[in-house]
Formats: structure tokens, sequence, C-alpha cells
């Protein structure tokens, strides 16, 4: 008789205390008047809405900032079904949700996706997320988005060749990249300054499915000839999300191939790219394979410039901000460097792991059974009046398979130079110093004033290049360009690197 007493009494104490828990957890929801949410924005933007691509994701935070839980009865969009919007909240993707609960001084996210009718594009897009709590009444987050009609090229997976063809892209609309757009047989990619192109592609995409400019057998890119990058052809990511703009290896850049001719790339900006350009063997017709010029590659994952045995001029261009190396060249080849940029300090989502500069006059290969073999090629490069810095001890690395190198010969003329133990070839030139660039962060390479050891010391004359130089043929000198990347008149003693000082 005791033993069923004792079991009835903790039966109702036990009810009791769930009683008393459940009321006490109803008596915790905010219900006065007046006690609203607070939102991280009032407004979330969508800046632009590539309307064939369809969605993009954006997100916001909704906070309570009271001592009690609040419980907000309904989130739901204001264009109901009918909406270009819906919302994602706890896994729940769609237009309304009821009954969610934020706990005393804490925050949910909320993700809200837009999707643009490609037949009704180029047009404003607006509606609300309205929040109805028992003490806030009716808030509302109002969502602005923009349709942005594109024009498309290829398709992911697959390949898109032009033969013996002339295609030009103009500035009028983006344009979207998608799979490998290949230019063959006599065929030419003309670009006029201004102009963006947006890769198709993602960090998490299988390579076949990132978009990639490959000029193949006779054919060239003319990318803003003439150009600078006051109005500059740009390359980078489709996604348009801010979050992504930072990321490398959505996209597979443009590759030069053994077979392409007289490229010419200037006033051009490459981001977000696993090798931003890849220029593969020596010239066909004794003219250099690349010229680059007044142009930027950054935020990509392996290497803003691979050349491979290949002939190179380069003037008034920031190679920044890579995994691996900014410019790297392999099996020899011939380069010339004229007041160019390369730096690397780790910034944004890059993790950097080698130096700014690796040049070779071997690589590595395999044959058919897996067999390893070594393939040299004579090496030669002038480097005059460029900054090669980086947070590394050692940012140049000169590699010969031969020891003492043969048919490897390099220069280095007033440049500025983060080095530890390298000390080959190097005249005139600055070391170990901060170039004091306006703000590597934000990727601004200028340098910030006249206190920067790369003002006023740069060559101002020429180089004449030695006689037993046979790669490149009939070059007479090597001297510093008149303007700077953006067009700007330099100094008589310019200064180092891409950029005078700002004005």
């Amino acid at each position: 008789m005791q033993r069923t007493f004792l079991k009835y009494l903790l039966f109702f104490a036990l009810s009791y205390f769930i009683f008393q828990l459940t009321a006490c957890k109803k008596d915790q929801f905010i219900t006065a008047s007046g006690a609203g949410l607070e939102f991280s924005l009032d407004t979330l933007t969508f800046d632009t809405v590539f309307t064939n691509l369809g969605s993009a994701t954006r997100r916001f935070k909704v906070y309570n900032p009271h001592d009690q839980i609040i419980r907000i009865n309904n989130i739901y969009l204001a264009g109901g079904e009918p909406s270009d919007f819906n919302v994602n909240i706890d896994g729940f993707t769609g237009t309304a949700i009821s009954d969610v609960e934020i706990p005393a001084k804490d925050s949910i996210y909320i993700f809200a996706n837009v999707f643009i009718d490609p037949n009704n594009g180029d047009a404003i897009r607006m509606d609300s997320i309205l929040f109805e709590t028992d003490g806030g009444g009716t808030q509302k987050v109002i969502l602005y988005a923009y349709g942005w009609n594109a024009i498309y090229s290829g398709r992911v997976g697959y390949i898109r060749t032009y033969s013996d063809t002339s295609v030009t892209l103009t500035n009028a609309q983006p344009h979207i990249f998608m799979g490998i757009t290949a230019f063959e047989n006599n065929s030419c990619l003309t670009i006029q300054g201004g102009t963006e192109i947006f890769m198709f592609g993602g960090p998490t995409s299988r390579p076949g499915e990132r978009a990639m400019i490959y000029i193949g057998d006779n054919s060239c890119i003319r990318s803003n000839v003439g150009g600078d990058l006051n109005n500059p052809v740009v390359i980078k990511s489709h996604r348009l999300e801010e979050d992504y703009q930072l990321i490398p290896f959505h996209h597979n850049g443009i590759v030069l191939s053994a077979r392409s001719r007289d490229n010419l790339i200037h006033g051009t900006i490459i981001r977000n790219a696993v090798d931003g350009i890849t220029v593969d063997s020596f010239s066909v017709n004794g003219s250099p394979k690349l010229e680059l010029k007044n142009s930027k590659i950054y935020n990509v994952d392996r290497s803003a410039v691979l050349a491979r045995g290949s002939y190179i001029t380069m003037t008034n261009t920031i190679l920044a901000n890579s995994n691996q190396f900014n410019f790297i060249g392999i099996r020899g080849g011939a380069y010339n460097f004229r007041n160019c940029t390369f730096v690397n300090v780790g910034a944004g989502l890059v993790s950097r792991s080698e130096a700014v500069l690796s040049f070779r006059d071997f690589e590595v290969l395999f044959d058919n059974n897996g067999n390893e073999y070594v393939e040299e090629l004579q090496a030669e490069a002038y480097f005059t009046n460029c900054i090669i810095y980086g947070n590394k001890n050692e940012e140049v690395e000169m590699l010969s398979f031969n020891d003492p190198p043969a048919d490897f010969y390099y220069e280095f003329n007033n440049c500025l130079m983060k080095i530890d133990t390298f000390s080959q070839n190097m005249i005139n030139c600055v070391t170990n110093q901060d170039p004091l660039f306006v703000d590597e962060d934000y990727f601004d390479y200028q340098i910030d004033s006249t206190d920067s050891p790369a003002y006023d010391a740069g060559l101002s004359g020429t180089i004449n290049i030695p006689s037993n130089w046979r790669i490149f043929p009939g070059l007479p000198s090597l001297g510093g360009p008149s303007t700077d990347a953006l067009g700007q008149p330099r100094r008589t003693t310019p200064a180092i690197g891409a950029y005078r000082i700002p004005n």
C-alpha cells in the first residue's frame, strides 16, 4: 500500500513539474506592446540576376533584442505564390512559415532567393517579407532585384568551336560563357573595352563544367587592344553574390594553345580563375605568343599566368593574390617584363603556398608508360622596373636542371624585390622594403605616396640586350613605358611597378 502511494505521489509530482515548466515556457514569450524584432538591414538588394541562369540567394539576420523568447506567428512574402522570391528558414523553403521562435538575445538567418523569368528580363522586381508578432505587430524587410539579360555562349560540359571565323564581343550587354568556347583554323576573338564576360562555373564544379576560352590553331585573341584599366574588359565568375567575389577557381580562364599566334591582351582584368592565362609553347611565327599590357589578373587558384616554353612580353601588368604562383614559367622560353607588379600577401580567401615568381628551364613529364622524364629548353628573362613582393621571406625562385645552368639567363634591373638567399643578376634593385601599396586588402596595388621606396627608383633609359640572346632577335633594347596601367604619364625617372603614384 505504501509503495502504491509513493508511486502516485511521484506521478503527481512529475506531472506538476512538467506543468510548471510548460507554464513557465509559455509565460516566457514576450507579448508586450512595442516588443518587436530588429533586422540587420531594411532592404535586401539583389544587385543583378542573370535571367537565363535563374536564381540568386541573399541573406540577412533577424534579431530578438529582448530578455524573453519571442515568437513570430507568421513570416510570409507579401506577393504570395506569384512572387519572384521565396524564403528559406531552418530548411523550409517557400512563401510562408508560421510559429518561428527566437531565444532571448539571439538571432536567426533568413535566406531569400529570387528567380527571374528570362522572358521578362531587364526589369526591377520588388516584394517584401512580412513578420507578425504579438508585441511588434507587422514588420517588413523589402526585397529588391534587377533582372539582367545577357548574351550566352556555349553549353556546360561541351565544346563550342568557331572555325575560320571572326567573333567580336561588344559592351552592349554582358556575355555568359559556358563550357569550352574554342577558336580554331584562322579564327580570332576580338573584345571591345568595357565588355564584361561572366564565366560559368564555381568552386564545386567539376573541371569540365568550368568555362574556358581556348585559342587554337592559327587563331588569336585581341582584347581591348590599345586600352588600359580605365575601361577594361573584365573576365570573372558568373556568380554575382558578394560572397563569391573573392573566391578563386570558378573558371578555367584563357588558354593560348601551342598553335595560337599574335595574342594581344590589353586593358583586361581576369579574376576568380584556376589559372588566369595559360600560354603553351613557343611562338609559331617569331612574334611574341602573348603581349599582355595594362592588365590585372588576381584572386586565382594556381597561377595568374602559367607559361610553358613560351615567348611573352608583359608591360604595366599586375599579377596578384594566387594560391600558388603569380607567374610561373616552366620548360624555358623568353620573357620581357617591364613595369609589372607581382604581389601576394594572401589577402581575401587566398591561402598562398609558393613564391610570387618562379622561372625554370625544365619540365618534368611522364611518358605513356608512366615513366618520368625531363624536357629542357633555353630560358631567358628580363625584369625591368618590376615589383616582386609578398609576405614570404623568399619571393623569387629561379631553378635550372643543370648545375651550373646551361642556356639559362635572367636579369633584374631596378626592381623592388622581397628576397632571402636569392642574389643573382640584380642591378640597382631595392630589396626587402615595403612598397607601401594603397590597400592590399582591397587589391589596390598603387604605391600610396612619394614615401614609397618604389617612387622615382625605376630605370629611365634602356638596356641593350646581350648579343648572345637568341630568343629575342631584332629587339634592340628594353626600356620603361611612358604611361602606367591607367594611362597616366610617367615621370622622367619612373616609379617601379605598374602604376605611378595616385594623383
